[in-house]
């Protein structure tokens, strides 16, 4: 129990167990799904809220994923102690086994079960009857067995004694009708025929594979040659096809074994496999020469002659393969050693380590892993058109018909979409990755010479030209992907590299992307090695399943962007999981528009608590109201919570969410900027947010407090006594006060207001960023305020004051705001100053050392005169960025006038 099979090895369990990603809740049934990530040894462990111990539990898995490795591990872990330790005993039972003993034996009793696994135990019904002795049943394998497990139909037996059919006993274990205090595991493929009733489930699992930090591990461990071992972990990393395959375990087992081979050899940089064909064929090359004792690499010579002494039992095993699990539709293919013998297959190739052994009466054999099944599946087709001409599907080639490989695996394919039997993806995969020159060099040893050699090497155009065309039908999106892999057997990159260029202009933006684009773009971005800074997916109309789709791409990025895309709190719910990823790189996260609720916050919380990486949080524009931002501060009180920007602007908050906030504040050491913009929270919601500002603890450099209705209401409400202004001038004259930027656009602030506010400004050098456009300001607060801001030790960057009722009387004081050496931004839009007082303003900048990058002069009265000295203006300013003189009055006249302005600025990259 404690040594995992290889090809060429038996390895300790114990030194090389990698623990795998294990959620609970079931990931099969969509977005609905609940899933939390436990640890392998909890899986018996209550779960939260429960006082007992889940007695029936259900482990669900791709093939190769590690169902039976992790039983095989936790079951050590029972013997030495380590795990499980409430159990006295724990029988396990393959089902691939209780299928053929099943075949055997019509009827048996529990103990007479246990005793045919279990000899030792001398008395097993005694064992069973006890109530004070626990245990523990582990049929594993669920998917690879025929056994007929019917909950409808069964007859209830309590009688351990009692012999009935297998399937019953089964039954009659999960309904507690036999054994009621025993606990129960079952592993099995997801989608399998013999599903077990929810009702009888107190815990349902799944394997998810290796992470990215996990598959680099694997390689490492298992190696006992580190300068190896990191040779091949640098190998998979830059093959990002094989990469991504890592995370099923069985593969991360064949590909080590093939790595290993292969690097030790003087020409290996040819011999690396780039594909999952390659990876399989080399594969059953180590396997064949292993068998041989050729532990070293050999020369092309040997190897050909090797395959060719086994060449005619591969067929075979081949033929087995393909005839059972395609044309009789078995899920698991197993085969008796009278039919080995039958069929002239050497017992000695079944034993290398593709096939392991069954117990019974009978010894029977099945491949180890469902992707090696599919292989020789594929191996049998391919050489059974290329060796002997034929069509391996049955259809008989037609008389002058013109025959070709790319025939075959267009049937295959056309087969497979009509029948939408996603089980075959590996077997198209293999087919078509079989049509290349590089697996056919592989396996010389298995091809007969002949004329039609070179004319099959060529079809692997045809192929990649049939299933270009395909991806232009109305296929599901999962055979999209299936279809892209294919393309990748093929290393035909061109349809990938057409979505990615799609992809990188934006040209997938100017209408709604179908599933199936989607579920290409997706299979893009996971295989693309290119490094994405942020996956901007409000760009796209897209439906609910592409969104779906694309978020489980975002774990690769270290931004994402959904403004707008109404993911709504089940499409948040799939972003959430990938953000409790170990492997997540995701930094700034974008959601505003998405008509998220609160219940989106108890997601966001689990995922800010586990995921330290996420430094922005933008959630304008959501519906998450006090309670969401309730939820929001109890995650940002967490210890390990790393986010330094949070927005939450436009959510109907009101006060009762300030408290919250407040002491949240006066406890995170990580929050920079606190957007609370475009709500009402309140006179008595700000007082409750300034008293922790007034704490010296707090971290927060920006604040938001800027409105959507100007002149009327504020963030506060009405301000005709100018309370508003106070409070705020109460924060800034605080020696605690630490704030770097502060908006407070439309807040309807009196002229009375705002002088206090600038009053509150005289002194301070923190603020960099000031917003109070929308305010009824005037010249003379713009006057008093140039005067402070002028002042020695001012450090403003940004100064905003749009429509704050400016006229061109102010622009020679708003000029000496240029003499501030570090100002890069202001926006003066939206104030009737004319050409004159444009003109005045901008004097200034012909004389002074002004670092001004961008500048607002939107609606301001400009006309065509004024454009006459635009590029005599601004001849000094070097670092000019960007440029608004949008809503103007300028006509056709002042068009070569902004030319010529635009070729001398060399820096400019936006003018409006």
């Amino acid at each position: 129990m404690e040594y995992e099979k290889t090809g060429k090895k038996r390895v300790l369990l114990r030194e090389r167990f990698i623990n795998v990603r294990i959620t609970e809740g079931d990931s099969s049934e969509g977005e609905k799904a609940e899933e939390r990530v436990i640890e392998y040894g909890k899986i018996f462990s209550p779960v939260s809220g429960q006082s007992r111990e889940p007695v029936t539990v259900v482990t669900k898995g791709l093939a190769g994923m590690g169902k039976s490795v992790l039983v095989q591990k936790l079951i050590y872990d029972w013997a030495t102690g380590a795990a499980l330790s409430e159990y006295d005993f724990i029988f396990k039972f393959p089902f691939r086994e209780l299928s053929l003993l099943s075949a055997e034996k019509k009827e048996i009793n529990l103990p007479d079960l246990v005793k045919q696994y279990y000899p030792e135990i001398k008395r097993p019904a005694s064992i069973l009857a006890n109530e004070s002795i626990q245990t523990l049943f582990i049929f594993d394998g669920l998917s690879d067995g025929d056994l007929e497990v019917d909950f409808n139909k069964h007859i209830v037996h309590r009688d351990v004694s009692g012999a009935m059919p297998l399937g019953a006993l089964l039954v009659n274990l999960i309904k507690k009708e036999l054994v009621p205090k025993a606990a129960i595991w079952i592993t099995t493929r997801p989608g399998s025929k013999n599903g077990i009733p929810t009702e009888y489930i107190s815990r349902e699992t799944t394997i998810k594979g290796f992470q990215d930090q996990e598959k680099e591990d694997y390689f490492l461990r298992r190696c006992k040659d580190k300068a190896l071992g990191r040779k091949m972990s640098q190998v998979v990393k830059r093959q990002r096809n094989l990469f991504f395959m890592c995370s099923v375990p069985a593969f991360c087992s064949i590909l080590f074994s093939v790595l290993e081979t292969v690097l030790k050899s003087m020409s290996a940089e040819n011999e690396i496999p780039q594909t999952l064909t390659e990876v399989y064929s080399h594969f059953l090359v180590c396997l064949i020469l292993f068998q041989e004792e050729k532990l070293e690499f050999v020369d092309k010579n040997k190897q050909v002659k090797s395959l060719q002494s086994k060449r005619d039992s591969i067929l075979a095993l081949g033929k087995l393969s393909f005839e059972r699990g395609h044309l009789k539709d078995c899920e698991t293919v197993s085969f008796s050693v009278e039919e080995l013998k039958q069929n002239n297959i050497q017992l000695s190739l079944v034993c290398s380590g593709l096939c392991e052994e069954a117990k019974g009466d009978k010894s029977n054999y099945s491949f180890v892993h469902l992707a090696l099944q599919e292989y020789f599946a594929a191996l049998y087709v391919f050489l059974a058109f290329y060796n002997q001409n034929k069509n391996a599907f049955g259809r008989s080639f037609k008389l002058f018909e013109k025959q070709g490989y790319s025939q075959i695996c267009k049937e295959a394919c056309d087969s497979a979409i009509k029948g939408g039997k996603r089980r075959q993806e590996f077997f198209l995969r293999f087919l078509c990755g079989l049509g290349t020159t590089k697996s056919q060099d592989i396996l010389e040893g298995l091809l007969l010479a002949g004329d039609g050699k070179n004319k099959e090497r060529d079809d692997s155009k045809k192929i990649a030209k049939f299933l270009k065309k395909t991806l232009q039908a109305n296929i599901p999106p999962e055979q999209t992907i299936d279809i892209l892999h294919c393309l990748n057997e093929l290393n035909d990159i061109s349809a990938l590299e057409e979505i990615k260029t799609a992809f990188n202009s934006g040209s997938f933006s100017s209408g709604t992307l179908s599933p199936a684009q989607c579920s290409a773009l997706a299979f893009v971005l996971q295989m693309s090695e290119e490094s994405y800074q942020e996956l901007d997916l409000s760009l796209y109309k897209l439906p609910t399943i592409g969104i779906r789709r694309l978020l489980l791409t975002a774990n690769s990025f270290t931004g994402i962007k959904l403004s707008g895309a109404n993911i709504r709190d089940c499409g948040l719910k799939i972003l959430t999981d990938v953000m409790r990823s170990p492997d997540c790189k995701l930094q700034n996260v974008k959601l505003d528009g998405n008509n998220l609720t609160y219940k989106s916050c108890e997601q966001l919380v689990a995922a800010l608590t586990e995921n330290h990486n996420v430094i922005l949080l933008d959630l304008t524009d959501n519906n998450i109201q006090d309670k969401g931002v309730s939820l929001l501060c109890n995650a940002l009180k967490h210890e390990q919570c790393s986010l330094q920007m949070l927005s939450v602007g436009g959510n109907k908050l009101t006060s009762s969410c300030c408290k919250d906030l407040a002491d949240m504040l006066s406890e995170n050491k990580t929050l920079l900027e606190l957007d609370l913009s475009h709500n009402r929270i309140g006179e008595s919601g700000l007082q409750d947010l300034f008293k922790a500002l007034k704490n010296g603890n707090w971290k927060l450099q920006k604040l938001g407090l800027n409105s959507i209705f100007a002149f009327e209401f504020g963030i506060m409400g009405t301000y005709e006594d100018a309370s508003g202004a106070g409070i705020i001038c109460d924060i800034l004259e605080s020696q605690n006060c630490k704030l770097q930027s502060l908006g407070l656009a439309k807040n309807s602030f009196t002229q009375d207001g705002c002088a206090k506010l600038i009053k509150s400004l005289k002194g301070n050098q923190t603020l960099t960023e000031l917003d109070i456009g929308s305010n009824n300001l005037q010249n003379d607060g713009m006057t008093e305020l140039c005067d402070i801001l002028t002042e020695p030790g001012c450090k403003m960057q940004s100064l905003k004051v749009a429509n704050a009722k400016l006229t061109s009387e102010c622009c020679v004081k708003l000029a000496s705001v240029f003499n501030i050496k570090t100002l890069t931004e202001l926006d003066v839009s939206m104030n009737e100053l004319g050409n004159d007082g444009v003109t005045e303003l901008l004097s200034s900048l012909k004389d002074s050392q002004c670092q001004l990058q961008r500048l607002g002069l939107s609606k301001t009265g400009l006309t065509d005169a004024w454009s006459i000295d635009l590029k005599a203006t601004f001849a000094k300013s070097n670092q000019l960025v960007e440029l608004d003189l949008s809503h103007n009055k300028f006509t056709d006249k002042s068009v070569q006038r902004f030319s010529d302005f635009i070729v001398g600025c060399a820096k400019l990259k936006t003018i409006r």
